[in-house]
């Protein structure tokens, strides 16, 4: 990490200043050291990240499935990025980068939190002239941003959502898209997360939405059983979902639902096969532009992970209620995203 970054780092525990010790540097950027608050607490610098996580937090099994996600899935960034960039402009009401772009505009400092390998950190700095940090508690995933992405404007830190170590009111643009619901307690990491944020200051956060009851009876049953195997048997089991879920949309078949079923939430319409069963039954994630390994992959971190909380609209939009903004609003059936401004 570069010293001008490094500067704006504070201890998570006290927000008090930190000294740096460096013990190697590389380029401009500091590779090896040590962030000193006083004589109580030290964070080690290594391959240029500071981790802010191993002294202040316990991994759960679900950073550790996210873990060896990332460690397995080298090139998920750029095999899945237009796809994600594409979407993500869809759901925050920008529909294109110009108008990202000229959001980002005022921003000095931005936060990506829970930046997996960094695919929206890069896009932030591509198009703003802000300083970025992209945070995880996953050291795999911040091992493979570093390798991806070399913008001299991204820095990357590992620490816990609700232990961040930036002083409070600091960012102009916080990001916490598909992440916040992987957290033990969601709605207590978003207030930290607005503790973080600057008055006048926006946000992006996505949440998971509650499926039909078939669906969520499915994603709770096959969690119970795969949760605590080891990635290769738990990706051997997602691959016979996978498999069904290709076989689906291979049928390029559409159903026709005649009436609402509200015992089982499911809506009258027309729907493709896969999708429908995929939003209604079980989730069997399957996209032609991705390879099988990344389909399989995408489902593997739904059924994995032990925290992978679900929202109804009316629930996720009660966080915005007091002392908030809403700029941007959309619900879809995977999830629901929400742009507002801190007021």
């Amino acid at each position: 990490m570069r010293k001008a970054a490094l500067q704006h780092l504070v201890c998570p525990t006290t927000l008090g200043p930190l000294t740096l010790r460096a013990a190697g540097e590389r380029g401009g950027e500091v590779v090896e050291g040590t962030l000193c608050a006083g004589a109580e607490s030290a964070y080690e610098i290594h391959d240029g990240v500071p981790d802010f996580f191993a002294a202040t937090s316990t991994p759960t099994q679900t950073t550790t499935s996210f873990a060896q996600k990332w460690s397995r899935h080298s090139y998920y960034r750029k095999h899945t990025g237009r796809f994600y960039t594409d979407w993500y402009l869809q759901r925050y009401g920008f529909f294109d980068l110009a108008r990202l772009r000229e959001f980002l505009r005022p921003a000095r400092f931005i936060l990506d939190a829970g930046t997996g390998t960094g695919r929206d950190a890069a896009n932030f700095a591509e198009h703003s002239s802000a300083q970025v940090y992209g945070v995880d508690a996953a050291r795999e995933a911040l091992r493979v941003a570093r390798k991806d992405v070399s913008h001299e404007r991204v820095a990357f830190v590992q620490a816990d959502v609700n232990r961040l170590p930036f002083p409070d009111d600091f960012f102009e643009f916080i990001n916490c898209d598909q992440v916040i619901h992987h957290t033990a307690d969601p709605r207590t990491a978003f207030e930290h997360l607005r503790g973080k944020l600057k008055s006048g200051g926006r946000i992006c956060c996505y949440v998971y939405r509650t499926k039909a009851a078939l669906r969520e009876f499915a994603d709770d049953f096959v969690r119970a059983q795969i949760g605590r195997l080891p990635i290769d048997e738990a990706l051997k089991v997602c691959a016979a979902i996978t498999r069904l879920g290709k076989q689906l949309a291979g049928l390029r078949a559409t159903l026709e639902v005649e009436e609402d079923i509200p015992v089982l939430g499911i809506r009258k319409g027309t729907f493709d096969l896969q999708r429908f069963v995929h939003f209604n039954v079980m989730k069997c994630f399957w996209n032609d532009e991705f390879d099988f390994f990344t389909n399989n992959i995408i489902n593997f971190d739904w059924y994995h992970p032990e925290f992978c909380f679900r929202f109804e609209p009316d629930e996720f939009r009660a966080w915005f209620a007091e002392g908030w903004e809403i700029e941007a609003w959309d619900v879809q059936d995977a999830g629901i995203s929400c742009r507002a401004r801190k007021v």
